[in-house]
């Protein structure tokens, strides 16, 4: 993600998506058990700049103390890879008006990713992840593109198996961390359709930065090669993708999976106003870190205002006003077996 605060002001359509799972992880905060050391663990995984953590979090905290008390600690985890901008998002946690942060409660923050094990063996009582696990760990291989929906069927093959395998190695690294009877909530990206018909629902706005790509080899300003290397690690999962790691008898339960049609948030908060300005913002700070990766770090910011606020904002606002989305969530809510 994008730093500087950068993502805290241009990632609503992540807030909005958020909001749509945070009853589910208030109920599961009033059951969150505790921790070896008297407090209640709590884990943001892929927390990025921390403002769209605030209102799940302090819901949480709200939840754990009225049921234990208003004395009870709590400890709580911030996960995101080590370049994640965490001066950002322990500024937004201590100064931030809708922050979680009162006596008693505890900042951390862990720079790791989240598909391997962060956090003790039984120490967590409660986990939240929301706009996250729909990125994989790495580039698993060439597309004809830089978007999943452009693979060939032996691409998708490819890409299909590095999607089963991160989600399996996230869920396993969280039952280790997961107290009996902790619970966890996934709100994420989730695919229409099947096989290699699947659509993340933001084609229309890539196919539109894929244009603008090809804008910039053109003036010169970015290399066939360079283009060539772009590509975006996301892999927006299925119903049975979701579910399949999820075996009788195994160390976590999905206590309920459904899926959300939410359409297109950006547009729904502008009413149109703005609408180009507000895409091309966040779709820079949300996918264009990925895409520009492999750019030298002193063109990288140039290249990125060349590709979003100037070539898709202007492409935007030459179509006929409507909206360019179509996001699919899957709400998750996980148990660690009591037993």
């Amino acid at each position: 993600m994008e730093g500087g605060g950068q993502y805290n002001a241009h990632a609503s359509a992540q807030a909005a998506s958020a909001t749509l799972g945070v009853e589910l992880f208030r109920a599961a905060a009033t059951s969150a058990p505790v921790g070896p050391a008297g407090a209640v663990t709590v884990a943001d995984y892929g927390a990025s700049e921390g403002r769209n953590s605030l209102a799940p979090l302090s819901a949480a905290v709200e939840a754990v103390r009225a049921a234990r008390g208003e004395d009870q600690p709590v400890w709580v985890f911030h996960t995101d890879l080590p370049d994640n901008d965490f001066a950002s998002l322990f500024h937004t946690v201590a100064e931030d008006p809708g922050s979680y942060r009162r006596p008693g409660v505890y900042t951390a923050a862990v720079g790791r990713s989240f598909y391997e094990q962060l956090l003790p063996d039984a120490s967590l009582g409660l986990g939240w992840s929301s706009i996250a696990v729909h990125w994989l760990r790495e580039v698993p291989g060439p597309l004809d593109g830089f978007w999943a929906s452009t693979a060939t069927a032996e691409q998708h093959d490819v890409w299909a198996r590095a999607g089963a395998a991160d989600w399996s190695a996230f869920l396993t690294a969280r039952a280790a961390e997961m107290l009996p009877g902790a619970r966890l909530v996934v709100v994420v990206g989730a695919a229409h359709g099947q096989g290699r018909a699947r659509r993340s629902g933001a084609e229309r706005a890539m196919d539109e930065v894929a244009r603008g790509l090809q804008d910039l080899v053109d003036r010169g300003i970015v290399t066939d090669a360079e283009r060539a290397a772009m590509t975006i690690p996301a892999w927006y999962r299925t119903e049975a993708e979701w579910e399949a790691p999820f075996t009788a008898g195994g160390d976590l339960v999905l206590e309920q999976l459904r899926f959300v049609d939410l359409g297109d948030p950006l547009w729904q908060q502008t009413g149109g106003e703005g609408y180009a300005d507000t895409v091309a913002a966040a779709l820079r700070v949300s996918f264009g870190p990925s895409l520009l990766q492999g750019l030298d770090p002193e063109r990288r910011s140039a290249v990125a205002a060349e590709l979003f606020d100037g070539h898709l904002a202007r492409a935007i606002a030459a179509q006929a006003p409507e909206p360019w989305f179509a996001w699919r969530l899957a709400i998750m809510g996980i148990a660690r077996r009591s037993d």
